[in-house]
């Protein structure tokens, strides 16, 4: 019997046709619940983003260690691996990487919400996939197609709409873009298994997390604790912020990355109609030909992406 590597991810399951339908549904959960937080971070708009980050971090990271706790494999591979740190020295250079690109991911995420910004934040997470191409073709050299480098143009050109009808560059979406950009990345070079990973990357920036909230308490700024609440909703935010992450590993699992490209959509359109829906945010006509360049963009990715799988189905 092989002892467990940590530093191997776990392999895709047989994709049998119930594997395949519980793929779509882990999937499906985790999309529409990153979708649908924005309506989480709306109700804590009394608290301020960078306290709301702070408890994202520390509960998130309790919620993941009971849950390695309770898992005696994991947790054995954890302590391993840290017992191992100067050979896996690289591998947690990229894990701080990774959590410091998540974390700011979420503040500016947080924050467009809770100041009104929902539109540009929904464009900004439409443009992630054009974003990790761009980063895939010149960093890891992914061979980029035809329909892919036409998607990515038609991409460019909505932003370029978007940008002259504000005056001045969609920073919000782009930061939320690129940051998210930078952590689909370096978890490329990350080795390690995913809840390992996920206990680490929270586990680095817990630190920060917790400084942030002392200095909260010494101003008297900090929420938690004043409300009852408040503060559960801030203790749910970190579970909340660990259970899609856990809900996509399992649909990742199960699924090709090019079908998990259709699902990904799903949150930047919910975010998108929350925005006029229920948080009222008004389009001008500019706005509307953007989303649709977004939108064009995407269906050609899609469209070049499935014939691509077509093609290579045809040759085996």
């Amino acid at each position: 019997m092989t002892a467990w590597n940590p530093l191997v991810k776990e392999k895709v399951l047989i994709s049998s046709h119930p594997e395949k339908i519980m793929g779509y549904v882990y999937t499906s959960l985790a999309y529409l619940l990153w979708g649908f937080l924005a309506l989480y971070w709306n109700s804590l708009n009394t608290v301020s983003s960078i306290e709301i980050l702070a408890h994202r971090i520390l509960w998130g990271f309790i919620f993941v260690v009971t849950i390695m706790i309770i898992h005696s494999k994991k947790r054995l591979a954890f302590f391993t691996l840290l017992k191992e740190f100067k050979v896996n020295i690289k591998q947690f250079f990229y894990i701080f990487i990774a959590s410091l690109a998540i974390s700011s991911n979420w503040l500016i995420f947080i924050w467009a919400v809770n100041f009104g910004h929902i539109m540009e934040a929904s464009l900004g997470l439409y443009i992630t996939p054009i974003v990790s191409m761009i980063l895939g073709a010149f960093i890891l050299k992914d061979k980029i197609q035809t329909g892919t480098l036409i998607s990515m143009l038609i991409a460019f050109l909505g932003v370029t709409v978007l940008t002259y009808d504000y005056g001045k560059i969609p920073w919000i979406a782009i930061s939320l873009a690129i940051t998210s950009g930078i952590y689909g990345l370096v978890k490329k070079y990350i080795k390690v298994d995913a809840l390992i990973g996920m206990c680490i990357e929270t586990m680095m920036v817990t630190p920060f997390a917790l400084l942030i909230l002392v200095l909260l308490q010494r101003s008297n700024k900090m929420f938690f604790g004043s409300d009852i609440h408040l503060s559960i909703l801030l203790i749910g935010a970190g579970i909340l912020t660990v259970l899609p992450l856990l809900w996509f590993t399992e649909g990742a699992k199960r699924m090709t990355l090019t079908t998990i490209g259709f699902f990904q959509y799903i949150t930047p359109t919910i975010t998108f109609l929350l925005g006029i829906c229920f948080f009222g945010n008004s389009i001008t006509l500019s706005q509307w030909f953007s989303f649709g360049f977004i939108w064009l963009s995407l269906a050609v990715f899609s469209l070049s992406s499935w014939k691509g799988k077509t093609k290579r189905w045809e040759k085996t």
